[in-house]
Order: structure tokens, then C-alpha cells, then sequence
């Protein structure tokens, strides 16, 4: 380190004696060499900032500018609590990143030093600019000093490029932090043009966001006013509030069927009872939860299916965001064992792909899917008073995009306004379910009115009020279009976000 200047050594000795710390003496002549932080006496005296390195610079004092947030009993206290924190939650990321909040009062009693330091130095404003712009921000310094020593207890390594997705939040308070806040409060009480400010802030008016708005309105020269004739407390330090370790989300998804005709997508609640013992979401996102052990989840899905219908095929995209996940080591065995996992546990979901971590550019494209993709489905359908005779499927066949006005359905009125939409219908295909196939699903009526749709259609189209016309609410509807009272008895979707449409011959929807 290079010999300090006069002036360097005058300012330097100014905020000793105004009982700042070696670190923080060094935070306003600008130093950045992170090694005169982590041993401040021997570069203070190898710089001639002191004169001796007696006992007396040894000793640590409450210092006035950061209230003992770069002194040694402070950070052993964090360091302490982390290694505490991180081993209790046992989080397996192998990188972490810090993040230290400290009260606002910091900030007020720097740019007091600074002011006070010009005026009993006689310096001009342009020097005062000039001490503000080269005070090193405690955060920057404080990481230099303990991030090595958090490193060494809890064997990660601190990543702040990348940055890393686990987090150590690190909450410092102070005592009097409100009493000083309210002297920078009272500043501006005098000034009636202020009275729109004060209540716009006054329910937050001790953030950190509003005290710093207010500090810029006010002058040094009123700010120095205020603030010199403060009893700035001596002897009482920061306290370490908290210690809060988290992860960022992770995702997990992919494809799966719903096989049950009785199973919602969410857990289905009415006045606080659980109607339906499980649900998709339980059964695909309680196993994942369990071996992540997030701290909760939500499930995300392209769309949803009512809880009558099925899910075949290719399946539906879906994903599970990990909130606060502990467990976070991936790999493509743990994502291969959990399909098996779960495929195993019910049959009414089956996962059709491979699990895999998705990104969040994965995520807009999930939910893209729910209103600009195309959709297909498979409708057991019947025509109430009319005979394959006296009708002809092969006008559907015929139809292609067929514009439809759907007003919101009367069964989901009670959840979603009252708002008409358009929508397309690309293609249909119908024809009439043979004998054998309706046998197998202990069906007695006249066999005769029922018909298999297959349908391509805009995703957001409600199939169900397409089929029926939901007394007129649809336009048209499968009853406008046959001219014969047309219902829906069973339905099942077929692909999502396909741009082939591929016919499927069987009955497999109703089996």
C-alpha cells in the first residue's frame, strides 16, 4: 500500500477520533484494497495513518459510522448463525450467494460524517463531492471481509456472477433506527410543499426507498442543521435479527394422462370440504416434493380438463415449480425414478414422458399452449330422436373451420365472468359407433343415435357446449349444425399442441 497524502491523513484521523472504526476510516479515504479490511492496523500503520500499532487500535469500539457491522464481534455472531441456519436445512447447493440488509440509519449517519468532516476541515464543496463519491459502500466491504469465512464454515462457494440460486439473506437492526429516521422526518415538516410526499410515504415512511427519496430533497446545509445536535448513541451495535436461506425455484415437468373420469386437476374444495379424496396435482406433485423437500409447490399446466374427462395419448404438458427446494441436485436417475414412482402409485395418472428440469423460457411456452395452439379431442356423442337413417354424419366431415360465438358456459358462470368469445373449430370427423363397441360399455339405449366425433379445434373451445348448445348459448352448436338434439356422454382429450391431426380408429375414449 502506497504512503497516504496530508490530506488523506487528515481525514483519516478526522473519523478516528470521531470513534469510527479502522475499516470504516478507510471506507472514506477511499481505499480499495480488500486486504487493509481484513487486518486494518498493520496497512494503517505500514501508510502512516497511526502512528504505532499499540494496543489501543486493537481494541474495538462501537464504531459511529457502520455500528459495528465491519467489527470482528459482529461478523463472528453472522458467521455463527449461518453455519447454524445452513446446517439446520441441510441444502445441497454447492454455491451460495449473500445478501445484507441493514437499517437505514447507515446511510443517515455517513452523510452526517461527511458533512462534519467538511466543515471542521474547512473543505470546499467540491471536496465534500468528493468524499461522498469515494466512501466505499459497507455492503462491498463487508462482503470482501466475511464471504471467506462464511466460504470455510459452510464449505460453499460464494458465486455473485452467475449469481448463485441459493441464497443467505443476512437482516441486521439497529436500536434507535426509528428515533434517527425521525429527525430526517422532521427536516422536512416545516416545508408545506412537502405535505403531498408525507402522505404518499406515510405508511412506509421508514423504507429504505423513502428515506432515501427524502434524503435527496434535502440539502447538506439543512440535513448538518438537524442531525448535529443529535445524541448519536456510543455504546449499543447492530443486532443480527435474522438469518433466512433460501433457493430459487426449480422446475420439473412433462407429460401426463388422466385416466379417471372422477379425479379434478387441483384439489376441489367447497365451503373448506374436501370433496374428492386426491387429485392430479396431488398425485404428481406429492412425491416430487417429498424427495425435493420444497418448502411448498404449484402446479402448472397447459390448460385443464373437466373432472369427467380423460386425459390419452401424448398427454398434457404440465410442470411443478419447487418453491425453496433443500434438495436440488437433479439428475436425470432421481427424475427417472419418480416417474416410476408416481406411474406406480395410481392409475389414474400416468406420466407419458420424461420428467426434465424446465427453464422459464419452457414455462411461457406452457402456458401459451392454454390459448394459441390447436387441441383434440374424442366425443361419445348421441341424437336424440333421430335414426342413422334419417341422418347423415357426413356434413361434419365436410365442415372445415367453422367460426363459433360461445357465451360463458352456465356450469362455470359461477367462477368466470359473463363475456361472449370466438373461437374456430378446424376440422371434425364423425361416424357411427358400431354394436360391439357399445356392448363393452353396458350401454341399453338405441344404439342406433350414437356417433364418435373427432374434433380439432382452438384451444379455450368448450367442446362439451359446442356438442349440446348450452340452451343456446353456443352459435352454432352440433344441434344447429345436425338439426337434431344432439348430447355429449363421454369426452377425452387427444393431443395438445399437435400440428398433425391424426384420426385414431378405435373406441378407446369410452373404455
Amino acid at each position: 500500500m502506497n504512503v497516504c497524502t496530508e490530506y488523506e491523513k487528515r481525514v483519516f484521523n478526522f473519523f478516528e477520533r470521531e470513534n469510527c472504526c479502522l475499516r470504516c476510516c478507510f471506507r472514506f479515504v477511499g481505499c480499495r484494497i480488500p486486504e487493509c479490511y481484513r487486518d486494518p492496523v498493520r496497512f494503517a500503520t505500514a501508510a502512516g495513518y497511526i502512528e504505532v500499532d499499540n494496543a489501543c487500535f486493537k481494541k474495538e469500539i462501537c464504531c459511529m459510522a457502520c455500528l459495528g457491522i465491519l467489527q470482528n464481534d459482529i461478523q463472528e455472531q453472522i458467521v455463527k448463525k449461518i453455519y447454524v441456519e445452513v446446517g439446520k436445512k441441510n441444502y445441497d447447493c454447492r454455491t451460495f450467494v449473500c445478501a445484507l440488509t441493514i437499517p437505514i440509519c447507515v446511510n443517515l449517519r455517513e452523510r452526517f460524517l461527511c458533512i462534519h468532516c467538511a466543515t471542521q476541515l474547512n473543505l470546499s464543496e467540491d471536496a465534500l463531492g468528493d468524499l461522498k463519491i469515494r466512501l466505499l459502500n459497507i455492503k462491498d466491504v463487508w462482503k470482501w471481509m466475511v464471504t471467506p469465512k462464511i466460504e470455510q464454515v459452510i464449505k460453499k462457494r460464494v458465486d455473485s456472477a452467475t449469481p448463485s440460486p441459493f441464497l443467505i439473506e443476512i437482516i441486521l437492526t439497529y436500536k434507535f433506527n426509528k428515533e434517527e429516521c425521525e429527525v430526517l422526518l422532521s427536516c422536512k415538516e416545516t416545508n408545506t410543499t412537502e405535505s403531498k410526499w408525507k402522505k404518499k410515504c406515510h405508511k412506509n415512511k421508514f423504507s429504505r426507498k423513502s428515506m432515501l427519496a427524502l434524503m435527496a430533497k434535502v440539502t447538506d446545509t439543512e440535513f448538518f442543521e438537524y442531525f448535529k445536535y443529535v445524541p448519536f448513541e456510543k455504546f449499543v451495535t447492530i443486532d443480527v435479527e435474522n438469518i433466512i436461506c433460501s433457493h430459487s425455484s426449480i422446475f420439473i415437468g412433462g407429460r401426463y394422462n388422466k385416466l379417471s373420469r372422477e379425479l379434478s386437476q387441483t384439489p376441489w374444495f367447497i365451503n373448506g370440504e374436501k370433496k374428492m379424496q386426491t387429485s392430479v396435482q396431488d398425485i404428481l406433485c406429492t412425491p416430487i416434493t417429498e424427495i425435493t423437500k420444497a418448502q411448498s409447490i404449484k402446479f402448472l399446466s397447459s390448460g385443464r380438463e373437466d373432472v369427467d374427462v380423460r386425459n390419452i395419448y401424448s398427454g398434457r404438458p404440465f410442470a411443478v415449480e419447487l418453491i425453496n427446494p433443500q434438495m436440488t441436485n437433479i439428475t436425470e436417475e432421481l427424475l427417472s425414478d419418480l416417474v416410476e414412482k408416481i406411474n406406480q402409485s395410481s392409475w389414474q395418472v400416468q406420466i407419458t414422458s420424461n420428467l426434465k428440469v424446465c427453464s422459464r423460457h419452457d414455462l411461457k411456452r406452457l402456458k401459451e399452449g392454454e390459448n394459441v395452439k390447436m387441441k383434440l379431442y374424442r366425443a361419445l356423442c348421441i341424437c336424440r330422436n333421430a335414426s342413422r337413417d334419417t341422418l347423415s354424419l357426413e356434413k361434419l366431415n365436410n365442415l372445415k373451420r367453422v367460426k363459433i360465438v360461445q357465451k360463458t358456459p352456465v356450469r362455470v358462470l359461477h367462477r368466470r365472468p359473463l363475456s361472449p368469445r370466438e373461437r374456430l373449430i378446424y376440422e371434425m370427423r364423425a361416424r357411427w359407433v358400431e354394436l360391439q363397441e357399445l356392448k363393452k360399455l353396458d350401454i341399453t339405449d338405441d344404439t342406433s343415435t350414437f356417433f364418435v366425433l373427432d374434433i380439432k379445434t382452438q384451444a379455450g373451445t368448450y367442446v362439451k357446449e359446442f356438442v349440446h348448445g348450452d340452451f343456446g348459448r353456443t352459435k352454432p352448436s352440433l344441434c344447429d349444425i345436425l338439426n337434431v338434439e344432439t348430447d355429449i356422454v363421454a369426452l377425452d382429450v387427444t393431443g395438445i399442441n399437435l400440428n398433425i391431426y391424426i384420426y385414431i380408429t378405435t373406441i378407446i375414449i369410452i373404455l
